[in-house]
C-alpha cells in the first residue's frame, strides 16, 4: 500500500493534531484491523476508577506518565493507588532511539516505582526481530542520538553518514531527535534506489512537547513511504508483536498468565494504544487529560475514525 499523492505532509515544526489523524488515517492499511464497536465507551473521571474492572494495565509514557520531560502531576499518587489494589502494572513505550533502558532510568530518577522488567520500548520489538532481518541485510541505524542495535555489521549513524546510506540495505529509523530535511533526503534517496528497507522502530507521528506537537519516526517515515513508493516494517504499537511482547513480559515478572480481557492498555492515542490495544484483545482506556486530546476533541475522532476504547478517562 503506498500513500496517495494527494495526502499533504505539513512541515515537522507545524504539525498539529488534525494532520496527526490524517496521517495515520492513511496508514490504516498497514495497521490492525479495529475491533468491532460495541457499547460507547465507558466514561470515569480517574483512571484509579476502573480498577475493579481490570487484573493489570499497560500504561504508555507519553502522555500517561510524562509530557515531555515533565513528569504529569498526580502519577506518583496514582501508582500507588494502583499497587494498594493489587493491579499489575506494566509500561509500554514507543521511544525506541535508547530504549527500555532509557526510559527506565528516567522513571527511576524521577522517583517511580518501577522494576526495570516492569518496562518496555518499542525497540524490543524490533530487536525481538533482528536476529533473522541482520542475516540477509546491512543494517544501518538512523538517529543522531539513538543508541546503536550492537549487530555485527552495524553501520551506526555517528561513525560514517556516507558509507551509511551508500552501502545500508535496511534502515532501522529508532529516534527523530536531531533528524534534519537534509538527513530525510538522503534516506529518500536511498530508498529510491530498490533493494532496501525500512524498519520503523517508532510509529509515532507525533507526541505533544511543551504546546506543540513534535515530529516522530512515523512522521518521517510515512513522508518517506509517500515519496518513494516503499512500505516500511513497523514496530511498536499499534503492532501485535510489541502487545505479545509486553504480555509475556508481565506473566514473567508477576510470576502469572493474566487473560488478556482482563488487561488494560492506557494510553492518549487512538491510532498507536486504543487500536493496538484492542487488536491484541485486550481493553482499552483513553486518558484524555493530558495527552494528545487535552484541548479537547476526542469524542469527534473516535466517531470519525471508528477507533473505539472500552474507557475515556480524564484525568490520574
Amino acid at each position: 500500500m503506498t500513500l496517495p499523492a494527494s495526502l499533504r505532509m505539513p512541515a515537522p515544526d507545524a504539525i498539529t493534531l488534525d494532520d496527526i489523524i490524517r496521517i495515520y488515517e492513511a496508514l490504516r492499511g498497514q495497521m490492525p484491523a479495529a475491533r468491532p464497536a460495541g457499547d460507547a465507551p465507558r466514561r470515569a473521571g480517574r483512571l484509579v476508577d476502573i480498577l475493579p474492572h481490570v487484573d493489570a494495565l499497560i500504561l504508555d509514557g507519553s502522555g500517561v506518565i510524562n509530557v515531555g520531560g515533565r513528569l504529569i502531576e498526580g502519577i506518583g499518587d496514582c501508582l500507588a493507588e494502583i499497587g494498594a489494589q493489587g493491579i499489575a502494572v506494566m509500561v509500554l513505550t514507543n521511544g525506541a532511539g535508547q530504549g527500555a533502558e532509557s526510559s527506565w532510568r528516567k522513571y527511576r530518577d524521577w522517583g517511580l516505582p518501577f522494576a526495570r522488567a516492569q518496562v518496555v520500548s518499542s525497540r524490543d520489538s524490533l530487536e525481538a526481530a533482528l536476529p533473522a532481518l541482520a542475516a540477509d541485510h546491512i543494517v544501518a541505524t538512523l538517529g543522531p542520538e539513538a543508541w546503536p542495535l550492537g549487530l555485527a555489521n552495524e553501520l551506526t549513524f555517528a561513525a560514517n553518514e556516507d558509507e551509511l546510506f551508500d552501502r545500508a540495505t535496511a534502515f532501522a529509523l529508532l529516534g527523530a531527535t536531531g533528524w534534519t530535511e537534509a538527513h530525510q533526503a538522503r534516506l529518500e534517496q536511498a530508498l529510491a534506489r530498490g533493494g532496501r528497507e525500512l524498519l520503523v522502530a517508532n510509529p509515532d507521528i507525533s507526541a505533544p512537547l511543551d504546546g506543540v506537537f513534535s515530529a516522530e519516526p512515523g512522521y518521517w517515515a510515512a513522508r518517506a513511504a509517500q515519496a518513494t513508493g516503499i512500505t516500511p516494517r513497523w514496530y511498536g504499537k499499534p503492532h501485535g508483536p510489541s502487545f505479545d511482547l509486553v504480555l509475556d513480559r508481565l506473566a514473567a515478572h508477576y510470576g502469572r498468565a493474566f487473560e488478556r480481557r482482563r488487561v488494560a492498555m492506557v494510553g492518549d492515542s487512538l491510532h498507536t494504544d486504543i487500536l493496538g490495544g484492542g487488536a491484541a484483545g485486550m481493553k482499552s482506556v483513553l486518558l484524555t487529560g493530558y495527552g494528545l486530546f487535552s484541548d479537547g476533541g476526542a469524542e469527534d475522532m473516535i466517531t470519525a475514525c471508528g477507533i473505539t476504547p472500552d474507557w475515556i478517562v480524564d484525568r490520574l
